[in-house]
């Protein structure tokens, strides 16, 4: 059939309209909108329904704690806790008695440490004791606690009565006399003297004290952290346990160090302790370990406010009188490290000692922003720079 011959009001009507207009195609533009409208709105609604559902979980875990016998409670609870677990409130509170009462479960202690803000986070508490099946174990009765325990600290406190075990808690960057005060105060039978007079080297033969002179104070070779000792401990029986810690935590480190840079480990522990007295921000403690490193390397006096501080038998400010000190601590006047440790550095300035970051840097200044943190220079100009800039002049 030709086109002449198919329905010939067809053309009849082509003719008598003109032009024909193309078909028109249906625009895919809206049913997509639509789409992207409705994904929106469901991500919205997963994104705000889904914290509150968890909190909401999380709440109820918290108010019943024996849930937790479950792993799978556990586990969906886990990534809310990980992060509070090892995490104290306030690593320099005072101590204070808390009493658990007799019958009191594992859930009613925690929110009771809470509270009293002894714990950031009740669940944090409980989720320790659950994951170690010791939610039962607890013992009644006035114990001394602090905010700078953590909740995995605590749950460990509380395995045993309170008669039954001491705790030291020793601060990153104290002195020897610090830690003695603290000692003494725990254990009022262990006189400050006769703490510092334990504290030498002596007989002792652990590996990070070999080449030492038997009459070296252990000055920085007490290691910071929370210990749990018998009530009836000596004052050797406290340092040999703080020296085994410094020994455990970072003799293997300090001693491969040492060979691979041709330093001692003494020198690497002077090092760390003045790290860790300008180190408030911890991530910063390898950038300021390579700057001390530098000037070491080019015969540069190291400028350390802390060495001062340590002279003068305190940790105040210091003013510019004090950097004319005749001392063999002044790093201002004294080129090399302090002729010992001037605290008990932490795990992060020890690490941080062994191995510095590798920088051009030789000057650091405090920003003075509330954050704890230095702005670094190459050169002299650079440092006067930041000075004007923060403030600190």
């Amino acid at each position: 059939m030709t086109p002449s011959t198919r329905g010939p009001h067809l053309g009849v009507s082509t003719r008598s309209r003109g032009r024909t207009r193309p078909p028109s195609s249906r625009s895919s533009a809206g049913p997509l909108v639509f789409l992207v409208v409705v994904a929106i709105i469901v991500f919205g609604v997963v994104a705000v329904a889904r914290p509150l559902a968890e909190d909401a979980f999380v709440a109820y875990v918290t108010e019943h704690d024996t849930l937790l016998h479950q792993d799978f409670v556990r586990a969906l609870v886990a990534p809310r806790v990980k992060d509070e677990i090892d995490l104290a409130r306030d690593v320099r509170a005072e101590s204070r008695p808390f009493v658990i009462a007799r019958g009191e479960t594992a859930g009613q202690i925690a929110r009771h440490l809470e509270s009293e803000g002894i714990v950031r986070s009740a669940l944090a508490f409980v989720f320790v004791l659950y994951e170690n099946g010791k939610e039962s174990v607890l013992q009644s009765g006035t114990y001394t606690v602090s905010a700078g325990l953590t909740p995995r600290e605590l749950a460990k406190l509380f395995e045993k009565a309170p008669g039954d075990q001491v705790v030291l808690r020793v601060i990153e960057g104290w002195r020897l006399t610090e830690i003695a005060t603290a000692v003494e105060k725990a254990f009022p039978k262990v006189k400050k003297d006769d703490f510092i007079a334990a504290a030498i080297v002596g007989e002792r033969k652990n590996t990070v004290l070999f080449g030492l002179d038997p009459k070296t104070s252990l000055e920085g070779f007490l290691f910071p952290d929370t210990y749990f000792l018998r009530p009836d401990a000596t004052a050797a029986q406290i340092v040999d346990t703080l020296l085994g810690q410094f020994e455990d935590r970072a003799g293997k480190t300090l001693r491969t160090a040492a060979v691979q840079r041709k330093m001692s480990v003494y020198d690497l522990v002077k090092l760390a302790s003045i790290v860790e007295r300008e180190a408030r921000d911890r991530s910063e403690s390898p950038t300021i370990a390579g700057v001390y490193q530098n000037r070491l390397d080019i015969g540069m006096k190291l400028d350390a406010d802390p060495t001062i501080q340590y002279a003068k038998g305190d940790w105040k400010e210091l003013v510019l009188d004090d950097l004319k000190l005749e001392s063999p601590y002044n790093t201002y006047l004294v080129a090399g490290l302090p002729p010992t440790p001037i605290c008990s550095p932490g795990q992060a300035a020890l690490d941080a000692a062994a191995n510095p970051a590798e920088h051009d840097y030789l000057f650091f200044v405090a920003k003075n922003d509330g954050t704890g943190q230095h702005a670094f220079a190459k050169t002299i100009e650079e440092q006067e720079a930041n000075r004007i800039k923060y403030g600190n002049r």
